[in-house]
């Protein structure tokens, strides 16, 4: 099982940023105004992590702050590797940021949208021995190498993690009740840009909590790119002769930073991430609404009820998706929604690698089917170029409706026990199958590299 430990975090410095008072924007509902230890509000120094920052967001959150974290994780300066790396000595070196002097876990929680103000989503956040995937610490996702060599060029320079990743597990012990109740005094909270509510708290080491979360299996949840990168940078490390008989664990670069949460209990919401298709001929995707496509069975659905559509439809075994195309001439753009003839589909999806649960996704059957039967498109090469990515299905809709897309492939999320059957299965779904929302904070806490 994964080696948990607590870590020594960079965090934005509480004697600078904290208060014995509450600010009201990071109130909680019912809390008094005063409270009992130190709490900073970060609302306006966090950050996204890099992969959902936009330019326009990059450019809000560098007028946010001087010390918006934004200028270690997206830095826009013309080298902003090098960039980061300097802002970040510099902060240490100010006091802006400090290093705690004892490792420490941390609590990490977060609201949902039914209710922004109140943080009902819990972890822990840790270090982790870092291990290359497998039956301890299990990825269910493919990554893309430009991402990755972005986050190890960074890495190389700032020598620290800069934002948490997202590990879940299952566990339905009556432990996990009482492990997760540690009393804590310092606490740094923010609203991401959705309004929603994040808080980090410190509490003492904690051996049984500790033991408790290195008993899991863990399913690595968002953040691929990132793991993949700390396992890059470590092996960097350690092709150095002076480090390469080192113990393992004893080198900063053999750990990484990670949230846990106990998806048994805890409620994590994944979001789809909708295709858009550019520069691609539309007739093979008429054909399948047009034609009686032994496949699948097009029904007629305006393009923006399409979500609503999806979402009634999100726990119907099989294949479902929504397609939208432009209309002829001056017409509206068309929208329907596909669904798969459960034999038909099967039979198909039986030439394709990997196990029942991997093939049994929408995302997977679409490749086959869509992309690569019907458009002769292959989603690793054109990934970025043809085949662009958004959260948005009403920025789908009216992408293919300005003529910025040919067509748009609405999915349903990937559902949690369909994640953990293909990780376990050993298996990898598509680029871009599970957006955890909301993302972990860039800022709420550090985790330096360096070794003494």
């Amino acid at each position: 099982m994964p080696l948990v430990r607590p870590l020594r975090a960079i965090d934005y410095a509480l004697d600078r940023f904290g208060t014995s008072r509450v600010p009201d924007r990071v109130r909680l509902p019912e809390e008094p105004p005063t409270h009992p230890g130190r709490l900073a509000d970060l609302t306006d120094l966090a950050c996204p992590p890099f992969d959902v920052i936009g330019q326009g967001q990059q450019a809000e959150l560098l007028a946010r702050d001087p010390h918006n974290a934004v200028r270690l994780e997206l830095s826009a300066k013309p080298d902003p590797h090098t960039a980061a790396a300097a802002t970040l000595r510099e902060w240490l070196a100010d006091g802006s940021l400090v290093r705690s002097a004892q490792p420490q876990l941390f609590y990490y929680a977060h609201a949902v949208t039914d209710s922004p103000d109140d943080p009902t989503v819990h972890g822990v956040l840790a270090r982790v021995l870092l291990e290359p995937f497998g039956d301890r610490m299990l990825a269910h996702e493919h990554t893309m190498p430009g991402p990755r060599a972005d986050r190890l060029a960074l890495l190389r320079v700032t020598r620290t993690q800069l934002s948490p990743l997202l590990a879940i597990y299952f566990d339905r012990s009556d432990r996990y009740r009482t492990l997760m109740s540690r009393a804590w005094t310092d606490e740094w909270r923010a609203r991401d840009g959705d309004g929603l509510l994040h808080m980090l708290a410190a509490i003492e080491p904690d051996e049984p909590l500790a033991r408790y979360l290195s008993d899991q299996r863990l399913f690595l949840a968002d953040g691929h790119h990132r793991y993949e990168t700390a396992l890059a940078y470590q092996a960097e490390i350690r092709a150095d002769p002076r480090w390469s008989s080192v113990p393992r664990g004893e080198l900063a670069a053999d750990w990484v930073m990670l949230a846990l949460v106990n998806a048994e209990f805890e409620e994590l919401e994944i979001r789809a991430t909708h295709r858009l298709l550019r520069g691609v001929e539309t007739e093979p995707l008429r054909s399948l609404v047009r034609d009686h496509d032994p496949l699948l069975q097009a029904i007629p659905v305006d393009p923006d009820r399409l979500p609503e559509r999806l979402a009634e439809e999100q726990t119907t075994p099989g294949l479902v998706f929504g397609l939208v195309l432009p209309g002829a001439a001056d017409e509206p753009a068309e929208g329907w929604l596909l669904t798969g003839d459960e034999e038909a589909v099967a039979a198909r999806m039986a030439r394709e690698p990997g196990s029942s649960a991997i093939r049994e996704l929408d995302l997977v059957a679409l490749q086959a089917i869509v992309l690569r039967d019907r458009l002769s498109l292959d989603p690793a090469v054109e990934a970025g170029v043809r085949i662009l990515y958004t959260k948005d299905p009403a920025d789908a809709v009216a992408r293919v409706r300005s003529g910025e897309a040919e067509a748009a492939l609405l999915v349903r999320s990937t559902r949690l026990d369909q994640l953990a059957a293909v990780a376990t299965a050993g298996d990898v779904m598509p680029e871009k199958s599970t957006y955890f929302y909301p993302k972990l904070l860039t800022g709420m806490a550090f985790h330096p590299l360096e070794d003494a």
